[in-house]
């Protein structure tokens, strides 16, 4: 048995049908597979029971990591169930698709927050701006790296942190007539204009991205699990968790910008129409898997069908 990678698969919430699904996917290409579901209570040795909130799943990282940590492994490969990896990656050559040394790990992208364009709406601006660094019942800021620290651990892969102003936070609206007699909304366009100069400062040093699918190397996989384990205590949403856990952890990073491969996420039902030539085919899906995608993201495994014994071989 191969013990170089492990394909981590999280599951954001229980689809206990989908585990085999996955498994016929991948186990041509990977020979180590965990799964990872919200309070599953089967009998498959390699799938792992976590009690967390989805909208916190780098809290399943952390509960599961006795489970499926490994001293041989050089990296953990993580993917949500319903993202689906370019076929053409497996076991052998990921690291060569990923630009992979043993200890790099990798992201698709880090969102530095005070880049957002005004009035783009991102409500994890507002969540990073808002983050409560001392609730009540959890004494956690002092587990991370101090603010300076973490400044300069932003510093090491090339980002910064700099104020947000009131448009990127609050969103730049437009106000009707009608939505001006609503409650609050007078109240809401005298605050824009009051604090439409201000600069806000984030309590503590946060970033945001995509993050469906990430690499941890084996030397970084403790560090990472621990902080990823203290921003689902505090709350954090994962867009926001797993980006900053990184930073925190690592400076050897690398990023989908630098890839041949690309990954592709269909946010709108007009592109989620590049899919309708699969016909829900997920056999079809692989065996003519777009060769410039490195994913595809989501693809909903309940609502495709898989041939079986005509799965693509592994290359």
């Amino acid at each position: 048995m191969k013990k170089s990678v492990a394909l981590i698969v999280i599951y954001t919430h229980r689809y206990d049908k989908n585990i085999s699904v996955v498994e016929d996917i991948y186990r041509d290409k990977f020979s180590n597979i965990f799964h990872i579901v919200p309070f599953y209570d089967g009998n498959k040795s390699n799938v792992i029971p976590v009690y967390e909130h989805a909208h916190r799943f780098h809290g399943y990282i952390t509960q599961a990591l006795n489970s499926f940590y490994n001293k041989d492994f050089q990296h953990y490969f993580v993917i949500n169930d319903d993202l689906i990896l370019n076929p053409v990656i497996n076991e052998d050559n990921y690291q060569e698709h990923l630009c992979l040394g043993p200890d790099d790990c990798f992201l698709p992208e880090i969102i530095t927050l005070h880049e957002r364009k005004p009035g783009h709406k991102w409500k994890r601006v507002r969540e990073a701006y808002e983050y409560n660094t001392k609730p009540f019942g959890c004494e956690f800021i002092n587990e991370l790296p101090t603010y300076d620290q973490a400044i300069e651990a932003f510093r090491k892969v090339g980002e910064s942190i700099k104020p947000l102003n009131f448009d990127q936070i609050y969103y730049n609206e437009r106000f009707s007539i009608g939505s001006l007699l609503k409650k609050g909304y007078a109240k809401k366009l005298l605050r824009q204009y009051k604090h439409k100069n201000t600069e806000f400062n984030l309590k503590y040093p946060l970033a945001g991205g995509y993050s469906d699918t990430f690499v941890v190397s084996g030397s970084s996989i403790k560090l990472f699990a621990r902080y990823c384990g203290i921003f689902a205590a505090s709350n954090l949403f994962h867009e926001l968790a797993i980006i900053t856990a990184m930073i925190l952890t690592t400076p050897n990073i690398k990023f989908e910008k630098d890839l041949k491969l690309q990954g592709k996420a269909f946010w709108t039902d007009e592109e989620m129409e590049e899919l309708a030539p699969y016909s829900n085919s997920m056999t079809k899906l692989l065996a003519n898997f777009p060769s410039k995608y490195l994913y595809l993201h989501p693809i909903k495994l309940s609502k495709w069908k898989m041939e079986k014994n005509h799965m693509p071989e592994k290359k």
